[in-house]
């Protein structure tokens, strides 16, 4: 299955809201990518909430000021098992209200 070998890059960052750019171009695994999936947490939370992602950047929003989040991305393929395990976190924080 697809794996992204890099994290998201960060376009952007509010008080309550990141944009990222998912990166799902540079992966190891096979092809072709049907899904592109992005969740998150606070830096020691769990990983709460996924996000189908159907564009080339993304808006995480209803966040939380002045905390530190990891994101990371899920890559699908065709066919059972198609999922792969999710790419390298990019750890970033909010700014401040």
């Amino acid at each position: 299955p697809p794996t992204p070998i890099a994290p998201p890059e960060l376009l952007a960052v509010g008080a309550t809201y990141l944009w990222i750019k998912p990166n799902a171009n540079s992966i190891i695994g096979d092809g072709p990518i049907i899904l592109k999936e992005v969740e998150y947490r606070t830096t020691n939370g769990n990983w709460a909430e996924t996000h189908i992602v159907d564009s080339p950047n993304y808006k995480l929003w209803h966040l939380d000021p002045d905390v530190e989040y990891e994101i990371r991305v899920l890559l699908t393929r065709p066919g059972e098992g198609g999922t792969g395990p999710p790419g390298p976190p990019l750890t970033t924080r909010t700014k401040c209200a």
